[in-house]
């Protein structure tokens, strides 16, 4: 008897704040850790292995290594910036260019268009430029979506395989901050017929 089997798949919002140890000294932090920007003058921070250095990054504080969450961040007018997911073992030190091969899934606005970070990078062409992203991971299935918040229209889906602990990942660009949406308490039920292997 023929058919598709569905199933409920459920994502659990994810409570994203920053971690100021990993923050370059280039960045500015909100004091409750949910919003980033870039600043001309560099802050005197002390240095460390988790902390990026030349390129104006930061993560957010928690980690996963299993199961489905999201976040949305608020991109706004911005004309740059990249996010995403990226491995624990990532290198912090010296120019980064992410991609998958070196542990970062993310897409981003530059010079007005929009990429994903893969190698060489994907041309985007979204339907109207977005103002909210929501990132959405499936650790299990290794899987990292992006989607525009206004829409829920799909933006790029990266499909990979997960060996480590991966953690939000933000670049904000120039000029203004890159904001983290407050938090509902909701869960975000679909119904798919997609299976991982």
């Amino acid at each position: 008897m023929g058919g598709s089997i569905f199933f409920f798949i459920i994502f659990l919002e994810a409570p994203v704040i920053l971690d100021p140890n990993t923050a370059a000294s280039y960045l500015s932090l909100s004091e409750d850790l949910t919003s980033l920007r870039y600043t001309e003058e560099r802050k005197q921070i002390p240095d460390n292995p988790e902390r990026f250095d030349l390129r104006v990054c930061v993560l957010g504080s928690e980690g996963f290594t299993s199961g489905r969450h999201y976040w949305d961040v608020e991109v706004g007018d911005k004309t740059d910036w990249i996010l995403g997911v990226a491995k624990e073992s990532i290198d912090r030190k010296g120019l980064i260019i992410p991609s998958p091969g070196r542990g970062f899934w993310t897409i981003c606005l530059w010079g007005g268009n929009y990429f994903a970070m893969t190698s060489p990078d994907t041309q985007l062409s979204p339907k109207r430029s977005p103002k909210k992203i929501r990132v959405q991971l499936d650790y299990d299935c290794g899987i990292v979506s992006f989607f525009d918040l206004s829409d829920k229209m799909p933006i790029y889906t990266f499909q990979d395989t997960f060996a480590e602990k991966v953690f939000p990942f933000f670049f904000p660009g120039y000029p203004g901050p890159l904001q983290i949406c407050p938090m509902k308490i909701s869960i975000k039920v679909e119904n798919s017929a997609v299976f991982c292997h």
